[in-house]
């Protein structure tokens, strides 16, 4: 097998990469089992610290398309969902896998981050309505799709709702400089679907199908096992400088604290401690008295009333009787 050369991949890993696809893909894009889940959380981590770019933001797109929490946590740590590929120019290709990716779940079914997520490329793809339209048309089931992911009973400032609805005023204004008919209909609807969420008196349903607004749980995730679990959950707790390493904790470890409240870590002297340096005299009688069961202050009463008096106070008992 040849070598590589600095970063440059050799013709033998791509032909490794080419006759492995399958498993290559398995392994990363399924999540249908434990182990395939710890996989592609590994390799989340990794393109997390890499960071998007034009050449691999299809990767960070198919990992988004798995709709696996831990994939995606690892995928979005320490970034915004909605940014994610803001960085990116949308064109027709990348609106139509965000749409396509929408279309497939129903309203609970999706992961919220990996929603917000896609509908960052919309919006970013339609902040001029006009212009996105250019790159790629809407349709009335992409509007659709877009509303079915309302939610009715929660406020406005709601961060899903509040996202769909300024792509849906966005929506709204399309055909405003460059009138067509077709714009001046997906316009109108993307207007209904806004109002049917804020007039009381309507449902989502009087603007949206029925069968697009059937709210499916995910009942299939799956997760990875539990010592993954936990090794995973720790190192989001560990702190990162700016070059992404991780930073030292100054605190004491659990170990050392727990072994301090000991006996045996007590009665143990320091270098630096008491025992490095001789006793005064009151704390040897003090000692001796503690182990006499008398108290220590009537002690040392005692051998202060048996010192010797100092050699100043008969002079000033001279200069009285003169």
């Amino acid at each position: 097998m040849g070598q590589k050369n600095g970063f440059a991949v050799s013709e033998s890993d791509r032909r490794l990469i080419r006759e492995n696809s399958y498993f290559v893909r398995e392994a990363l894009f399924s999540c249908t089992t434990d182990t395939q889940v710890e996989c592609s959380v590994a390799f989340a981590r990794y393109l997390n610290r890499c960071g998007i770019n034009n050449e691999n933001y299809w990767l960070f797109l198919r990992l988004v398309m798995t709709n696996n929490p831990w994939v995606i946590e690892e995928l979005l740590h320490e970034r915004e969902a909605r940014l994610l590929f803001s960085t990116i120019r949308p064109d027709a290709e990348l609106i139509e896998a965000a749409f396509q990716t929408i279309y497939s779940r129903h309203p609970e079914e999706i992961y919220p981050k990996a929603l917000e997520a896609l509908l960052g490329i919309v919006e970013a793809a339609y902040f001029d309505p006009d212009d996105g339209y250019r790159i790629r048309k809407l349709s009335m089931m992409d509007i659709n799709a877009l509303g079915k992911f309302l939610l009715k009973g929660e406020p406005q400032d709601n961060p899903q709702n509040c996202l769909i609805l300024e792509i849906l005023d966005r929506m709204t204004h399309l055909g405003e400089y460059y009138g067509e008919q077709d714009k001046s209909v997906l316009s109108k609807h993307a207007f209904n679907v806004r109002f049917a969420y804020f007039d009381r008196t309507r449902e989502l349903v009087d603007a949206i199908p029925q069968p697009l607004l059937v709210h499916v749980p995910d009942h299939g995730k799956v997760r990875p096992e539990e010592d993954y679990v936990d090794l995973v959950a720790k190192r989001r707790l560990r702190k990162r400088d700016a070059s992404g390493r991780f930073v030292r904790e100054a605190e004491a470890s659990p170990e050392t604290t727990q072994g301090a409240s000991t006996p045996s870590a007590i009665a143990e002297p320091s270098p630096a401690g008491p025992s490095a340096v001789p006793a005064p005299p009151d704390s040897r009688l003090r000692e001796t008295s503690v182990q006499a069961g008398k108290p220590a202050a009537a002690k040392s009463k005692t051998a202060a009333q048996r010192r010797p008096k100092p050699a100043a106070q008969p002079k000033a008992k001279r200069s009285r009787k003169s």
